[in-house]
């Protein structure tokens, strides 16, 4: 089945809640222990098993706290660097089946786009492939030849605008997605610290929610209320990009 904004649109809201499912995956669990070792302390006070009653009590209140024993700490710390790290690769290719879908959209429609005058190589093998409309076809060679890479806003934003002169804009939440991107790179990349290229990348990303101040050196620790907030502010860049898109031309959404 071809893709559709809303198509799109609703793959990468699927793959957010994934990764929100992931933030709290522990809480399910402990949450079910909790509520049976909280009965079964019950159970020994109401036989006046105090003293076991106590015990059971002592490793219950670890349970509920094991999220901020410090030895497990790390642990965690690396889980919602890797949800960043997931949610920006879902961001990407979004953003990148965002793009091919508008430019065949317009195409299609006619719409008097920077794509329409374009002229790409096309080889007699990709045309004839079954369920592989034309329009189609030229936007993805248009990503190939351009080598247009989603893995940054300044890219994203570029192909926006010169296919399909398009400005999906810049603004707060933009800047937040622009920290995603870079610290993304910086944990797979260059050990999870800052460093002078990431504070160069983010020089200009301002304001932001997300990080607004690094130090060079320091390790980049994300929280599950910044990973929720990257989530929205990605979810805000899609849905006015999808706006926009949609504005130029009459297509399916």
């Amino acid at each position: 089945m071809a893709k559709t904004l809303t198509s799109v649109r609703s793959a990468f809201v699927q793959q957010c809640t994934a990764v929100v499912e992931l933030l709290e995956f522990d809480d399910l669990i402990v949450e079910h222990l909790v509520a049976g070792l909280d009965w079964i302390v019950e159970e020994l006070e109401s036989k006046n098993q105090h003293t076991l009653a106590n015990s059971v009590g002592n490793r219950l209140k670890v349970l509920k706290n094991v999220r901020l024993a410090q030895s497990l700490r790390p642990r965690y710390e690396t889980i919602y660097n890797q949800c960043v790290v997931l949610l920006v690769s879902y961001f990407d290719a979004t953003m990148s089946d965002l793009f091919k879908v508008s430019v065949a959209g317009a195409l299609k429609s006619g719409a008097a786009v920077p794509a329409s005058k374009r002229s790409v190589h096309v080889s007699w093998q990709s045309l004839s492939t079954p369920d592989s409309p034309v329009e189609k076809l030229i936007a993805d060679r248009i990503v190939d030849e351009d080598d247009i890479s989603f893995q940054d806003m300044q890219s994203i934003r570029r192909a926006f605008s010169q296919n399909l002169g398009l400005d999906i804009g810049r603004d707060e939440k933009t800047n937040d997605v622009i920290l995603g991107q870079a610290c993304r790179h910086v944990m797979a990349h260059a050990g999870g610290r800052v460093d002078d290229r990431l504070l160069r990348q983010l020089s200009g990303a301002n304001p932001r929610r997300l990080k607004a101040k690094l130090v060079a050196g320091e390790l980049i620790v994300f929280d599950p209320a910044e990973v929720r907030l990257l989530a929205g502010a990605m979810t805000d860049v899609i849905d006015s990009a999808i706006a926009k898109s949609g504005a130029l031309m009459i297509i399916e959404t």
